[in-house]
């Protein structure tokens, strides 16, 4: 998979990350801490979706994973992994 991956939502392109994240509205992207998934020392997560067989983070079956845990508040991962409802 080459990262990130370009989606067209109402005529509008985004870029979603292999971390999930839409990359316009990535802190660390807007603040040219993140290289947008091209490889480098502190983002394994487009190698790890790639070697799972996923797009991104949230279809695998590890999710979430002690990696991601290390960028994403732990209450929140497990949330999204629950079938807790919201609303």
């Amino acid at each position: 998979m080459r990262y990130p991956i370009t989606l067209t939502v109402n005529n509008k392109k985004i870029h979603v990350s292999a971390c999930g994240l839409l990359c316009e509205r990535c802190p660390k992207f807007l603040r040219k801490e993140c290289s947008g998934c091209a490889p480098n020392p502190v983002c394994g997560f487009p190698q790890c979706a790639t070697e799972h067989g996923v797009n991104i983070c949230f279809e695998c079956d590890n999710f979430p994973c002690t990696e991601i845990y290390r960028f994403f508040p732990k209450e929140w991962l497990d949330f999204i992994k629950s079938d807790e409802m919201v609303g």
